[in-house]
């Protein structure tokens, strides 16, 4: 199997995060890349990038050393928090990287529904996006 990715965009009020993934991207079994152009101009212009989602279809829905580094450069790019949403098999497990130094944490609940919407609870209560 190849990995998949996807750019997260949507809204983020407190803990709840609702979003649909988009611009999908098919890759090599170990690695994928998505349109950053096109993220990149989602969020000038609507400010609604969550975050991303990709596949590890050979490993476990944990970041992996490529993923932090990717994700710190893109917090650092966008300055704000962002979600890492990652999909194993049957398991989905989504991780919030609030700094350009975070190495993620773990949110508590992930849910992926038909066209592509992702639903995540979890984070800090009083933090924005």
């Amino acid at each position: 199997m190849n990995e998949e990715a996807a750019i997260l965009t949507g809204w983020r009020r407190g803990r709840l995060w609702y979003g649909r993934l988009r611009q999908r991207a098919v890759g090599l079994p170990t690695e994928v890349a998505f349109d950053w152009g096109w993220a990149l101009a989602r969020e000038e212009r609507h400010g609604d990038v969550l975050g991303f989602y990709h596949t590890h279809p050979a490993g476990f829905p944990t970041p992996s050393e490529r993923d932090v580094r990717t994700m710190r450069a893109w917090v650092s790019s966008l300055g704000k928090p962002l979600l890492c949403v990652i999909a194993s098999g049957d398991e989905l497990a989504a991780y919030l990287f609030a700094t350009d130094e975070d190495a993620g944490h773990a949110l508590e609940t992930v849910e992926r529904f038909p066209r592509g919407v992702v639903v995540v609870i979890g984070g800090e209560k009083g933090s924005r996006l």
